[in-house]
């Protein structure tokens, strides 16, 4: 078997399987033999048996009290919930009537100030003695500043 790094060991799962007695064979062997020469998995593997012994009593213990008959009981006691009249299921139906309203409401004012946007009603065309300003510069030039702009020989 090869070596392990002590970040790949202990085997954790396979050691509480072999104190708990699920592994048989040649994966007992291999498993009792590295804990044997691995320090780190056989210290683990007698925390796992101190643990095992330790817990066995309380596997004895049983509780005074069966909790599920004391629930059994009082759950027969309590009977069959009474069945809902049916004026309240229409009455909950009505009151959802004022919130529908407002939604379709809301969602026809969305619609109406949208078309109103996109119809460019807002939208006015320039007219062409203001953009006149922008003569000297030609279409995509870079006018810096007002100097720069109107040097005599440019």
């Amino acid at each position: 078997m090869k070596d392990r790094t002590p970040s790949e060991c202990p085997r954790t799962e396979q050691l509480s399987a072999l104190v708990d007695g699920e592994l048989a064979g040649a994966a007992r062997a291999e498993i009792a033999d590295h804990a044997g020469s691995c320090p780190l998995c056989g210290a683990m593997l007698r925390d796992l048996g101190e643990l095992r012994v330790a817990f066995r009593p309380l596997a004895a213990a049983r509780p005074g009290v069966d909790l599920a008959s004391l629930i059994e009981q009082r759950l027969a006691a309590r009977g069959r919930p009474a069945r809902p009249r049916r004026y309240g299921r229409w009455w909950q139906a009505w009151q959802l009537l004022p919130s529908g309203l407002a939604a379709a409401g809301v969602l026809t004012a969305g619609v109406y100030l949208g078309a109103l946007l996109t119809a460019g009603a807002g939208a006015t065309a320039l007219r062409p003695a203001a953009m006149a300003m922008f003569d000297a510069v030609a279409p995509g030039g870079l006018c810096v500043g007002l100097p720069s702009c109107y040097a005599p020989g440019k």
